[in-house]
């Protein structure tokens, strides 16, 4: 006998507009309120039964300022889990990226110029520190979010 496949669908695409997440004026900026405001949104939106206050994050880097990496892994076990294969966040790059693009001429192409390739360098470079920042964001109040970077995949 035959099984069907069953396959979850995509219930969401949300994007994040590079100009609502960064402050688009200044140099690789990020607009902390607003990214915090956001992630905070999209947790409760796709884990109904979370607060803030209930909420353990996921970010267990050592970042400079903290003095160890958290230590509360038993306390995940009760924690609400979100369906992440159901929705995908994407992201503008707003203030990250787009400077040295501009500077470098990667918007006209030719890889075989040293300023082209050193620009395509410096762009990648630029938007995978916003995506860290994103994906920190995002660990700090919505569980089980798997980040892949566009290249990867």
């Amino acid at each position: 006998m035959e099984q069907k496949k069953t396959s979850k669908r995509l219930r969401c695409i949300v994007k994040l507009g590079g100009a609502a997440i960064t402050c688009k004026n200044k140099l690789e900026t990020i607009d902390e309120e607003n990214l915090k405001e956001v992630s905070s949104q999209i947790r409760q939106a796709f884990v109904p039964e979370s607060t803030s206050a209930n909420v353990i994050g996921m970010d267990w880097s050592k970042r400079s300022g903290q003095s160890e990496v958290p230590t509360f892994i038993n306390d995940l076990c009760d924690q609400p889990v979100a369906d992440s294969e159901s929705f995908i966040v994407v992201h503008g790059a707003g203030s990250f990226g787009h400077f040295q693009a501009s500077k470098s001429g990667v918007h006209k192409g030719g890889l075989s110029r040293p300023l082209v390739k050193a620009g395509f360098v410096a762009t990648r470079i630029s938007v995978t520190s916003l995506n860290l920042e994103i994906v920190r964001s995002l660990a700090r109040g919505t569980h089980n979010s798997f980040i892949s970077m566009p290249q990867a995949s």
